[in-house]
């Protein structure tokens, strides 16, 4: 298995006292924004899946979605079917594409976390 970097919205930044909670959320949204907008097609789903992956920085932990892969599988594709392998890496560098930093992508994830806190603060 391998993976590729989509990326992520930068609302939870490291090193925020908030930023677990932040990058909890944020994540969810930008996981449910890719899935219903950008499903992974009938032919790719075998091989493929998104999912959060935690990095290292010399500043803390942080996490990107990215595109699981069985690597083995498109590896194979590349040779025998080729036009399947074409379809993954077009619909790949559109999913790469995709602008996560968006005005309502980070108002959606805004305001999921100022819900979490009223929660937080009426529980």
């Amino acid at each position: 298995m391998d993976y590729l970097v989509i990326g992520s919205n930068g609302f939870a930044q490291v090193g925020n006292r908030e930023y677990l909670i932040k990058n909890q959320i944020e994540m969810r949204i930008l996981l449910e924004y890719l899935t219903n907008n950008f499903p992974i097609p009938d032919e790719l789903s075998n091989m493929c899946i998104y999912k959060v992956k935690w990095f290292q920085h010399d500043f803390g932990s942080y996490s990107e979605i990215v595109l699981v892969y069985n690597d083995s599988i498109l590896e194979e594709w590349e040779y025998e079917k080729p036009e399947i392998f074409d379809r993954f890496w077009d619909w790949f560098n559109t999913i790469e594409s995709v602008n996560l930093e968006s005005e309502q992508l980070t108002q959606s994830i805004k305001n999921r976390y100022l819900e979490s806190i009223k929660l937080k603060d009426t529980g």
